[in-house]
């Protein structure tokens, strides 16, 4: 029996996204599971009644449902490139933000990119406004960009960075146009491009086919 952590995961959610990056970063070799969200298998949903991904199940049957679980725990496992002491150094602005970003950013960005699945009737905005409110955000974080640095807090990625990221991805898509033509925040912009060429990026982002009970195991998190 495979002794290798099982992550189940979907390539294109940013919760998984995170999960995924970190577990590369960390080179934890995991079984990797892709998952259809509206076809979650009954394995994951034995284990994580509430079905939403990632989910990593550990050797011991330890089940960890919360990405930023998944992260704390792959930085204690082999924090080979320093993530927790990025976090640590800048606690204050590291909080701030990621709390921001998976609150009101998140609230936001939801609204925005699928505002036909909301009804009006319930307090929902026109797109455009929670385009706008996700972007007075997205301001406190070009603040940050006060010293040449290629990302938040130096010339590597931190914790925070991989953290908000595959959530400005979504921001970006939910209408590219607008944000490569008319997004007011060149730094933001520049910085999402140089994450999406990162290497670790395209790696995380290799397709892979739904996973079923008969499948041989695909393995991740290695180079």
């Amino acid at each position: 029996m495979d002794k290798r952590p099982i992550l189940y995961s979907f390539r294109r959610c940013p919760y998984a996204m995170r999960a995924r990056i970190f577990i590369l970063l960390c080179e934890i070799e995991v079984q990797l599971r892709e998952v259809l969200l509206r076809d979650i298998p009954i394995e994951m949903i034995n284990i994580s009644p509430k079905a939403t991904v990632p989910v990593l199940q550990l050797n011991d049957g330890t089940v960890l449902e919360e990405s930023l679980d998944i992260m704390n725990w792959a930085t204690d496992y082999n924090d080979k490139h320093n993530l927790k002491k990025s976090k640590l150094n800048n606690i204050n602005i590291h909080n701030e933000i990621l709390n921001k970003f998976d609150n009101e950013f998140k609230f936001h960005l939801d609204r925005y990119k699928y505002n036909n699945r909301y009804d009006l009737s319930e307090g929902v905005k026109s797109k455009d406004i929670h385009r706008d409110e996700a972007l007075k955000i997205l301001y406190i974080v070009e603040k940050l960009f006060t010293n040449n640095n290629l990302w938040l807090f130096g010339n590597s990625p931190s914790y925070l960075d991989i953290a908000i990221l595959p959530f400005i991805r979504q921001y970006r898509i939910a209408d590219i146009q607008w944000f490569d033509e008319k997004m007011p925040y060149k730094n933001v912009r520049a910085w999402l491009m140089r994450f999406l060429e990162w290497d670790v990026f395209i790696q995380v982002m290799v397709k892979n086919k739904p996973w079923l009970n008969k499948d041989e195991p695909i393995f991740f998190g290695l180079n």
